[in-house]
């Protein structure tokens, strides 16, 4: 792209732009490159909005942003360079995480505030804070990303089949509504992630956008403390009044809501930096010197007694100035960790304290930062100490071997020699590989990565491979299974209604079952839950078809496997088959559900879609 950057990889999409991780081939650093979808690129109107909008954005710099690096156009492709973050996102922590610990959240968004902080007093208002678009740096640092670019969508009117601009879940009640935003509708946002950092549920849900949207306009969300009872009274205001629908109860700045967080977290809210201590009056230094009294009193006595008090006189006089004086007066040592070396010598100038670069070397960190430092952050020492800091040289690349027709076992050695990891196998079909043999691999060969990073390969079914293990599809949709059954080889069939206490469309039996070896092209018939009836089920009792209701706690223990494991919990018994619980567990973890079922019953456990065990309950 402009011959200046050289991308090499994609690494995220979105409804409006591709994400691809690029090298910025002039300054020699990775950057990330936002390349508009076509639907926006072909119209000059909303172009010349966005570019104006992404200028703008380009003029903040702050610790807590992704900062806009470039604006440009090559053969009508439009795109942005930004600031490349190795890290996560906040979604994604919140969803391994959640609920996270009070500090925690509360740490997070007031990084997130001090950024719209500084935005807001440059005119410049977000319209989208969410989750997805904070992005967490390795050592825990958050960083905003995407300013001013939900503003050029939603003015150039541009919207998709049920999607409404910006992310519903966390809409201002004034975005609901089509009114004019303002910063206030920020940090209405930013209550919302952070009730769901606190809880980790979004506040509202709903069938439809439309629905959530009236939620926040009409609803008040459920308290947040009826999740977490060891949430303190301070950090459930603190969330009220964020989300209050009433501006004139919301917040009106975020000024005035960093001084709250900072309030709870028992920081210093006054101001950011320690001050120097006032200047302090001391005791006199001559004590042991001669009072006037004295003087008088030893008018009489002899010249060698006189010369004998000078002397020791003076002698006080040396002690006191060398041992006596005051110390330098002791300061907290500043966090210096991923920040920039001007940056930090600017801040431990600050404090009185002084800067040595003792090392640089390769780290996940971007080039140029900070990675630790001595004595550490929050640490009591005097004025004019020096800190030590070891500096990032930036990741150490390497590039990716081409493992392509080799077996699973041949690629895992060629990368391990590579110093990269196996990440995910997947199989796929292919007419000209033989079994088991890579048919592609992510990223491509010859790509310049980080060392240590995964490699995911795609074996190949075989070119005689004409079978296909059916999917657990029991508990999802009906409407959303079909769209998946043409890339799995499978055909719908058809389906018929039965009566259930179970949301409306979802699945409740399949043919074939789940774990099926069928050829591809196989017919799927499916049991869908028709309209629920009004009353709930009762527990036994004349009139009761349905059998003995029982109870009982199942406990589960998840094996070595994946870092990441999904288990669905799966429930059969007279009311028909439905899933009851589905999370992810990491290995080696255990955990207990209680179970309420009706007659005869059994339970299934799926781990990543395999079969685990079942049991008759």
């Amino acid at each position: 792209m402009g011959n200046r950057y050289k991308i090499l990889e994609l690494i995220g999409e979105g409804g409006m732009a591709l994400v691809y991780k690029a090298e910025c081939t002039l300054l020699q650093r990775i950057v990330a490159v936002k390349v508009l979808r076509t639907q926006y690129s072909s119209d000059k109107e909303f172009v010349d909005r966005f570019r104006r909008e992404a200028q703008a954005a380009a003029s903040l710099s702050h610790p807590n942003m992704v900062n806009i690096y470039d604006v440009g156009e090559e053969d009508g492709i439009h795109y942005i360079v930004m600031e490349y973050i190795s890290g996560t996102t906040l979604k994604d922590l919140i969803k391994k995480e959640a609920p996270l610990p009070v500090n925690k959240a509360l740490r997070i968004a007031l990084q997130i505030a001090e950024a719209l902080k500084h935005a807001h007093e440059r005119n410049i208002v977000h319209r989208d804070i969410k989750p997805h678009n904070i992005l967490l740096t390795a050592d825990g640092r958050a960083k905003v990303t995407d300013f001013g670019i939900a503003r050029a969508i939603s003015a150039g009117g541009y919207t998709q089949t049920g999607v409404v601009m910006g992310s519903v879940q966390y809409f201002s009640p004034e975005q609901a509504k089509g009114a004019p935003v303002g910063p206030q509708s920020d940090l209405y946002s930013l209550g919302c992630v952070l009730y769901e950092m606190l809880s980790g549920e979004v506040p509202f849900q709903g069938e439809s956008p439309i629905s959530i949207a009236l939620k926040h306009l009409q609803e008040e969300p459920l308290p947040i403390n009826r999740f977490r009872q060891d949430l303190p009274q301070s950090v459930v205001s603190l969330v009220d009044r964020a989300m209050a629908k009433d501006l004139g109860k919301r917040y009106p700045s975020a000024r005035v809501m960093i001084k709250d967080i900072q309030a709870v977290l028992g920081l210093d809210a006054q101001s950011e930096k320690a001050e120097d201590y006032p200047t302090q009056v001391m005791d006199s230094l001559t004590e042991g010197t001669m009072t006037e009294e004295e003087q008088r009193s030893g008018t009489g006595k002899t010249w060698l007694v006189f010369l004998i008090s000078l002397f020791s006189a003076c002698a006080l006089f040396v002690f006191g100035f060398i041992y006596l004086l005051p110390p330098k007066q002791p300061v907290q040592v500043p966090d210096l960790v991923g920040i920039t070396l001007n940056e930090a010598k600017k801040v431990a100038g600050d404090y009185g304290l002084k800067l040595r670069v003792v090392r640089e070397m390769h780290h996940e960190m971007q080039t140029g930062l900070i990675i630790s430092q001595d004595p550490v952050a929050e640490r009591t020492v005097r004025r004019g100490r020096e800190i030590k800091v070891v500096v990032s040289k930036g990741a150490e690349t390497v590039h990716v071997p081409d493992v392509t027709g080799k077996s699973r076992r041949e690629a895992e050695i060629i990368l391990e020699e590579a110093r990269l990891q196996l990440g995910e196998v997947y199989t796929e079909l292919s007419s000209d590989v033989p079994r088991d043999r890579v048919v592609r691999q992510k990223p491509a060969p010859n790509m310049v990565i980080q060392k240590g990073a995964t490699v995911d390969l795609y074996l190949s079914l075989g070119p005689d491979y004409d079978k296909v293990e059916v999917p657990n599809f029991i508990g999802h949709r009906l409407v959303n299974v079909q769209a998946r059954l043409a890339s799995l080889g499978l055909v719908f069939d058809s389906y018929e209604l039965r009566m259930s206490s179970y949301p409306e469309g979802q699945i409740l039996d399949q043919q074939p079952p789940p774990g099926s070896i069928v050829p591809l092209g196989t017919p799927m018939k499916f049991v869908i839950s028709g309209v629920s009836p009004e009353d709930t089920l009762p527990n036994t009792g004349e009139g009761n078809t349905l059998g003995l209701r029982k109870e009982k706690k199942v406990n589960i223990t998840i094996n070595q496997g994946p870092e990441d494991q999904n288990v669905q919990v799966v429930l059969e018994d007279n009311r028909g088959r439905q899933v009851i619980y589905e999370r992810l567990h990491h290995p080696g973890e255990s955990f207990a559900i209680d179970v309420e079922s009706y007659g005869q019953a059994r339970i299934f456990v799926y781990i990543n879609e395999i079969l685990s065990y079942d049991e008759k309950l």
